[in-house]
């Protein structure tokens, strides 16, 4: 009976500093995951604008949800866009610059507390060869941040490369962004 007691104690402290462990670890995951449903999204904007040599633009903010983003392909000859489904980062990952951290990304393209960092360009959109371009059809350098409100330790950031569409994603590690 003894023995019983003391492998049923070994069990429950096992299982406590597991627990302990893994909610620790559950904010990280949940601010990797929506990172990385805004980066297939920017991909897939990228990729569709050249193996189908059509325009496509970036679509975010109203009609759409505040922690959506999604696409839509230009129609060259002036019809009606094809408006791709959006993408909505999974709770509680949301687009936006923890208020605590002041410094850019290794790029340096700039931060801003919206969370979504075009330099102020109302459209944006890849041409048929790939380039992250602003409304005047300039190469334009972008960063995209995503983080659980609260908790300045789960913040990403990726950053987009106009002249080439190249994507780099980023970590916070409390005091630098480090490539992830």
């Amino acid at each position: 009976m003894l023995e019983m007691l003391l492998v049923i104690a070994i069990f429950i402290t096992l299982t406590g500093m597991a627990i302990i462990s893994i909610s620790g670890a559950m904010p990280q995951q949940q601010v990797t995951t929506g990172m990385n449903q805004a980066m297939a999204v920017i991909r897939q904007g990228r990729d569709s604008a050249i193996s189908q040599r059509r325009d496509y633009q970036l679509m975010y903010g109203p009609p759409m949800l505040t922690n959506q983003i999604g696409l839509e392909q230009l129609n060259p000859s002036g019809g009606a866009p094809m408006v791709l489904p959006p993408v909505t980062l999974e709770p509680p990952a949301a687009f936006g610059l923890d208020p605590s951290i002041t410094t850019d990304t290794p790029d340096g393209f700039g931060t801003c507390s919206g969370g979504l960092c075009f330099g102020g360009s109302p459209t944006e959109q890849w041409l048929s060869n790939g380039t992250f371009v602003n409304s005047v059809g300039q190469p334009l350098n972008a960063t995209i941040f995503v983080h659980i409100p609260g908790n300045p330790g789960a913040q990403r950031a990726f950053t987009i490369l106009g002249t080439t569409g190249r994507i780099r994603a980023y970590k916070w590690d409390g005091a630098n962004w480090v490539l992830q």
